[in-house]
């Protein structure tokens, strides 16, 4: 049995299956072929992104599409509810040899979950026990799942952990909202789309007369968890949101960016690091070189643009003031052209947004990372902060969502809570405070810098001017190089304003006034933290501030994410 810790899970792209244990038999054979032609229609879909079938290797439907998936040679890994020993009182004869045979084949890894709260191993024989287990694994499969497949009958029983417990949880985003009585048959696509699920119908043996009609659908809940639809296509906004996270996954195992350091969140060799916290630290590092070497290409562009609109106004300045040559007017209409071209090219390319997207997904993971290691967790919601500031809906920022999921904290059992937050502590909350006020003063200076520049340019200008108007019969005697002292001096006022526009562009794209108002909350958020952590005692009353400031923090990312995308598709002569 290929067995492995149950927290310890990668960057992939989860299909969770859930389902009924007693189909039809004679029901079966057509079940195998419709879950085959709907993993084979997302299968082709990802060219880079790994996938993982994720079933709990029940009796029925997941069974059904575990053979398909290993048919099919995809991976699939067996989420036990329980340890494996007590789990096979579930199965009976021949559907107990079928799992045996399964949960020893080589291609599938097995997880366990372990047994929670005060439960010991004894007491399995108690059903509500059992239930709590399996609620666990909807918990799982909720959290986890990209997407879910349910071999489901329609039918909305209210059993909890049952197959509609599941499938209407998972399309509300988050286990615990009340779930609407109903599946609409409209086949309106709605625009705020939630989380979709793919639904074969599917007879069963406790309802064998019920009128379940073939094949499949798809459901899918708008993003408040009111409503939900059933249609017999896939919305365009998966199959954009999937290619989005497909073209990170191309990034994410490419060799762009290996060569840029990186700095671990966490001593290496600390013991409260785990398996999963392992994980999602190593993808946050990958996700921070990944920001940096984007951050660098659409500086560099944005660079090229002021150059270009210092370069055009000079040759303009020249061809107007100096030397009526058309060859200035020609490399004027030239540079415009160049200018235009780079910045319709990078936008189709996202070179000038993509590291926004990298660095708000680094951060996400940087705040998940840190919520694992202080056991506080449960309950935070990435994908909700995502709807709540409108970052998801942005071109190139749907695909945070699924990202995200594999950080997820799930149910991984902490232990020495006081070294944890404690290390959380020093390495998240002080390190990152003691940054923000770091940066904030290199920020204020660099402003002040720039703000000097700014401040000597328009002096000039209206010295400038004023010349022009007490001294122009002085200046018109004057001669410099074959020019009158006027002409030189209208020459060079022109040049002040047009580098001051150059500087404004640059300001403006940088986004420096943004970034210190950014890091002026970043640090009152943490240095607050940080107070708290000290001095408040107990360690559910540390875990909420923990928990506070991750959603302070994050939310923070994710709106200067916000202003900063709609700049960086303004184009560059709007400065």
């Amino acid at each position: 049995m290929n067995e492995r810790n149950a927290s310890a899970v990668a960057f992939e792209f989860v299909i969770g299956v859930t389902g009924h244990r007693d189909p039809l038999p004679e029901q079966i054979p057509a079940l195998k072929a419709t879950v085959a032609g709907a993993l084979e229609g997302l299968v082709g879909r990802f060219k880079s992104t790994p996938i993982s079938v994720v079933t709990g290797l029940a009796e029925g439907a997941d069974t059904i599409v575990t053979e398909v998936a290993l048919e099919m040679g995809l991976d699939v890994t067996a989420l036990l509810p329980m340890p494996k020993p007590i789990y096979e009182a579930d199965f009976k004869g021949e559907a107990l040899t079928v799992f045996r045979n399964l949960i020893n084949d080589p291609r599938i890894k097995v997880l366990e979950l372990p047994i929670i709260g005060e439960h010991a191993l004894a007491d399995m024989s108690d059903q509500s026990y059992r239930d709590d287990q399996y609620d666990l694994l909807k918990n799982y499969l909720v959290r986890r799942s990209n997407l879910l497949l349910a071999l489901w009958d329609g039918e909305i029983t209210h059993l909890r952990g049952g197959t509609s417990d599941v499938v209407l949880s998972y399309l509300c985003g988050e286990v615990g909202l009340s779930h609407p009585s109903k599946v609409s048959a409209s086949q309106e696509i709605m625009d705020d789309c939630g989380e979709i699920a793919i639904c074969i119908r599917t007879p069963r043996k406790l309802t064998p007369k019920a009128d379940v009609p073939s094949g499949y659908s798809f459901l899918v809940s708008n993003s408040t968890c009111v409503t939900f639809s059933e249609l017999e296509t896939i919305p365009q906004y998966y199959f954009d949101r999937w290619s989005g996270l497909d073209d990170y996954a191309l990034e994410r195992f490419s060799p762009d960016g290996e060569n840029i350091p990186v700095y671990p969140l966490i001593d290496p060799e600390d013991a409260c690091l785990t398996d999963h916290t392992k994980v999602v630290e190593n993808e946050f590092l990958r996700a921070d070189q990944l920001a940096m070497a984007s951050q660098k290409m659409s500086d560099t562009l944005f660079k090229c643009f002021g150059l270009i609109a210092g370069a055009m106004g000079l040759f303009f300045l020249v061809y107007a003031k100096l030397a009526a040559l058309k060859i200035f007017l020609a490399l004027y209409i030239a540079l415009f052209f160049v200018g235009y071209i780079a910045f319709r090219m990078g936008a189709k390319k996202r070179w000038l947004a993509r590291h926004l997207a990298c660095r708000a997904l680094a951060e996400t993971l940087r705040v998940q990372f840190f919520l694992l290691m202080a056991g506080a967790g449960h309950g935070f919601n990435v994908r909700r902060m995502l709807r709540l500031t409108s970052v998801n809906r942005f071109e190139g920022f749907a695909w945070l969502q699924d990202a995200a999921r594999f950080a997820e904290p799930l149910f991984e059992t902490v232990s020495e809570e006081e070294e944890r937050l404690e290390a959380v502590r020093k390495n998240w909350v002080e390190d990152q405070a003691n940054y923000f006020s770091k940066k904030l003063d290199q920020m204020h200076v660099q402003h002040a810098r720039l703000e000097v520049i700014k401040s000597i340019l328009m002096a000039g200008s209206i010295l400038g001017a004023l010349a022009l108007v007490f001294f122009k019969k002085s200046l018109l005697h004057m001669e410099m190089a074959g020019y009158d002292g006027k002409a030189l001096l209208v020459f060079a006022m022109g040049l002040l304003p047009l580098w001051l526009a150059v500087w404004e562009l640059y300001q403006g794209k940088m986004a420096t006034r943004e970034l210190i108002w950014q890091y002026t909350n970043q640090r009152r958020y943490f240095a607050a933290a940080n107070h708290q952590l000290i001095d408040v005692p107990g360690i559910a009353s540390k875990r909420r501030v923990v928990f506070n400031l991750a959603e302070q923090a994050l939310a923070e990312i994710y709106l200067w994410s916000a202003h900063r995308y709609h700049r960086e598709h303004e184009p560059p002569a709007a400065g």
